[in-house]
């Protein structure tokens, strides 16, 4: 569905590395509930340019948390228009229980592919603090960019020194894992797995996985 958007992120990405993979990154997520894998871009960047995992996940990350920022707006400008004065009492009670808690859910959303425009949105709509917000989702996707920028570093490097720099296998072997990267962030049904880690736990999502019912995993249009 956006093919096109992805070959352009791509080409930003190729073209103006760390700078690139902000902008890139920003791209990414600031549009809601629409799953665009930007960590595709940070993946080759990783692997096949010369640029340092963390400094690229750094920038990736900020330029994450500013693509978020858009989605918090949205549910901030939202609320203007939902929250009549006779709710106001109530959403402010709401806020205060968030004080303690919201930016270590945002942190958990945002630091996995999870669809996180799920806490944020509503984060928006009771004017959570703005700062608090951007710091642990800030910090969420640095750490989930610098993981995936490692690792493609290192597996890359693994490959290189098996098959050798620049050798035909490495190469398939690194698109196959893009691909399947490309597959788990936008088919698997993220928020059906945060349901089931919430009741049963890593055990639960692997016994469901062993048994043969990985379909239950997957959005709703890949699972009829």
């Amino acid at each position: 569905m956006f093919e096109w958007l992805t070959d352009v992120m791509m080409k930003i990405a190729l073209n103006y590395g760390y700078i690139g993979a902000l902008v890139v990154s920003i791209l990414g997520n600031f549009l809601p509930f629409i799953p665009i894998p930007y960590l595709i871009a940070v993946y080759y960047m990783a692997s096949y340019m010369p640029v340092d995992p963390i400094i690229l996940g750094i920038a990736a990350g900020i330029g994450g948390a500013i693509g978020k920022s858009v989605i918090y707006l949205l549910g901030f400008e939202g609320g203007k228009i939902i929250i009549t004065e006779g709710k106001r009492k109530q959403i402010e009670k709401f806020k205060e229980m968030l004080g303690k808690y919201g930016a270590i859910a945002v942190f958990f959303v945002t630091v996995t592919p999870s669809p996180d425009d799920i806490v944020i949105i509503p984060l928006g709509l009771v004017r959570y603090s703005f700062i608090k917000f951007f710091i642990a989702t800030a910090l969420g996707k640095i750490l989930l960019s610098i993981a995936v920028a490692s690792f493609g570093r290192y597996f890359t490097e693994q490959l290189n020194i098996v098959f050798g720099e620049g050798s035909i296998y490495g190469i398939l072997i690194s698109v196959i894992v893009l691909l399947i990267m490309t597959w788990i962030i936008v088919k698997i049904n993220w928020i059906k797995v945060a349901e089931i880690m919430d009741t049963s736990g890593l055990r639960g999502l692997i016994g469901i996985i062993v048994k043969g019912r990985w379909r239950e995993l997957l959005s709703s249009n890949e699972n009829g």
